[in-house]
């Protein structure tokens, strides 16, 4: 708007300097005044309309916006659904969705819908987003534990085949990560493979920071699956 208003004065400037010069006898202004009109109307509309194609308010006063814009960004930038209401979580997500109907390839976007559904409760949802973000970021690991995590939940704890790949990929590229160690133990133990899975968590559980909640999950899978071996001798 400023270079437009900077525009009109130094229009208004000019015209007055030439309607000001002396001019030869039967020299007629009229023409040279109406060719300036257009320009004058155009500017003037262009004032008084402002730019109807931005909102109405101003960016820093839209927060979803500045929301998805953050959702949208490709550097690796992510939204902490914990510090958000479940109210704003689904305004942002409603807001992602019409994103990825123009931008599908927007992996940031897929992770952002993944998480916030699942923090919604809604894991199917969940588990196509992950699906597609798994598949546009080149099989990531971090989002391949992700991935099967949440299918996981939704199989009430049944590791398919699908599922069994993520978490056998994750834990290829991520040793050391706990949660491909919690879940590749569950994989042995549902495989039959009891003896193995009640090293894999024992090993776990010693490597557990104290204060993490899987530590938690898997001294009981440890003490169930001690129980079920106890049973069987």
């Amino acid at each position: 708007m400023i270079w437009v208003g900077i525009g009109i004065v130094a229009l208004l400037a000019v015209l007055a300097v030439w309607l000001a010069c002396p001019r030869p006898v039967g020299y007629h202004r009229l023409p040279m005044i109406l060719a300036f009109m257009p320009v004058l109307a155009a500017g003037g509309l262009y004032i008084w309309l402002g730019t109807p194609h931005l909102p109405a308010s101003p960016y820093v006063e839209r927060e979803e916006e500045r929301n998805l814009a953050v959702a949208s960004a490709t550097d690796g930038t992510t939204i902490d659904t914990n510090s958000q209401t479940d109210l704003q979580i689904r305004r942002l997500l409603s807001q992602i969705v019409l994103t990825l109907e123009v931008n599908p390839r927007n992996l940031q976007g897929w992770i952002v819908l993944a998480r916030g559904s699942l923090r919604l409760g809604d894991i199917d949802r969940a588990m196509a987003a992950y699906g597609r973000a798994y598949e546009l970021s080149g099989h990531n690991p971090s989002l391949a534990i992700e991935y099967a995590d949440t299918r996981i939940t939704a199989a009430d704890g049944k590791i398919d085949a699908a599922s069994r790949d993520l978490v056998l990929h994750a834990l290829g590229q991520m040793p050391n990560h706990y949660l491909s160690r919690y879940y590749y133990g569950m994989m042995l133990e549902q495989q039959g493979d009891s003896a193995i899975a009640l090293r894999v968590w024992q090993d776990l559980l010693r490597d557990i920071p104290a204060n993490d909640p899987l530590g938690a999950a898997t001294e009981a899978q440890i003490t169930a699956l001690q129980a079920r071996m106890g049973a069987d001798e």
